[in-house]
């Protein structure tokens, strides 16, 4: 029996949005579909679809955001944007210049409970995936997940080889 994930969608006002920045609605497209500038904002948007708390200082080391379970502590979270290929090492581990080591990616790993990895192929419709740390790390110690991450349709492919999907309405009040 696959375990089941529940899988918050949010669609975002195009138009509205496209006219509050003073863009047009195929500008809108090109730039959010880039997680470079979506990134940041996932974390926002997770913070009302999950209700976890964005740390205050954006350089935390080691997760994005936490939320606090009773007695049990904190419960540590890791933000993904994906357009073509989703990673899920630090920050301080990637982009140009910086190397991630598989150990790395597994420091990574270990140091969460939980990657929200937030799918912008289809925005302004937004797809956010709870991932359990210790799947992502039963994969990169099988060798079957590298710094590289995983491209896009290796993540769909995984995520129906893996999980019975049940994609639901945001529960959300900012739009």
């Amino acid at each position: 029996m696959m375990e089941t994930i529940h899988v918050p969608e949010w669609v975002l006002p195009l138009d509205d949005l496209a006219k509050a920045l003073g863009l047009s609605s195929i500008e809108v497209l090109k730039e959010f579909r880039d997680s470079r500038l979506t990134g940041r904002l996932a974390e926002v948007w997770g913070t009302r679809l999950f209700g976890y708390k964005k740390h205050a200082n954006s350089n935390f080391p080691g997760s994005d955001a936490s939320i606090m379970i009773g007695p049990i502590g904190h419960y540590r979270i890791s933000v993904r944007s994906f357009y073509k290929r989703l990673q899920f090492q630090q920050s301080k581990f990637m982009g140009k210049g910086r190397k991630c080591t598989q150990e790395n990616l597994l420091e990574s790993l270990e140091k969460v409970e939980v990657v929200v990895a937030v799918d912008l192929r289809e925005f302004p419709r937004l797809l956010f995936y709870p991932l359990n740390s210790k799947w992502l790390l039963r994969l990169a110690r099988e060798g079957s997940l590298s710094p590289s991450g995983m491209t896009a349709a290796r993540f769909d492919k995984w995520i129906a080889d893996s999980f019975e999907v049940h994609v639901v309405p945001a529960n959300t009040d900012a739009t």
